[in-house]
């Protein structure tokens, strides 16, 4: 009788879990004429089903495109340098969000890019090295693999700043934290944005 009990119990904490599912991923789609393009897939069920209305107006899922991100292939970007080597010692998480609204916000408004542990914009370490997935598990824990960070792009789509690093939880979702820089030690600062000198 327990064992039926219990059964029905982990039955109804399963579907309870996952009747707001929210899942963000990054990937590339194939166009017809043959090129890819880096887009962000949204999947939603259940009590999340507003988000992806939100983003697409379609309950299920969603696929918008990322755009172009200027100066991120190459070591030209002293941000990217940051995120790809040292993360945990620039940044740190600053509260995780309750509420996903301000994330689809995000996620619909912003010029952004999605980099996680095999972006072909990490020129800085091997991809999907052993180093890399340290420094996000520090963000992100045991799902360190499954990290994205949500990096914002300024009016010419240079990256400037990083703004969120999702993360899935132990029941596959996407949780999403604020993150914050760390605060500087001698001789350091976190670069969120481009550097500027007048030599007049």
């Amino acid at each position: 009788m327990k064992a039926i009990v219990k059964a029905i119990f982990f039955s109804i904490l399963f579907h309870s879990l996952f009747a707001g599912a929210f899942v963000v991923e990054s990937g590339y789609l194939q166009q017809d004429d043959g090129q890819y393009i880096k887009a962000t897939k949204v999947t939603c069920d259940g009590g999340t089903k507003q988000y992806c209305q939100a983003l697409c107006q379609n309950g299920s899922s969603c696929q918008r495109i990322e755009p172009y991100c200027r100066n991120c292939a190459g070591t030209s970007s002293p941000l990217l340098r940051q995120l790809f080597t040292e993360i945990s010692r620039f940044y740190k998480i600053k509260r995780e969000l309750s509420d996903r609204a301000p994330l689809v916000q995000y996620l619909a408004t912003e010029k952004y890019v999605l980099l996680d542990v095999k972006s072909v914009f990490n020129y800085y370490t091997p991809v999907g090295g052993e180093n890399f997935v340290k420094e996000l598990g520090a963000l992100c824990g045991k799902q360190a693999e499954t990290a994205l960070l949500a990096v914002r792009l300024d009016q010419v789509n240079q990256p400037i700043e990083l703004n969120y690093v999702l993360c899935r939880n132990n029941i596959g979702q996407t949780t999403a934290f604020e993150v914050e820089p760390r605060k500087p030690e001698l001789g350091q600062q976190p670069l969120s944005t481009p550097l500027f000198f007048n030599l007049n």
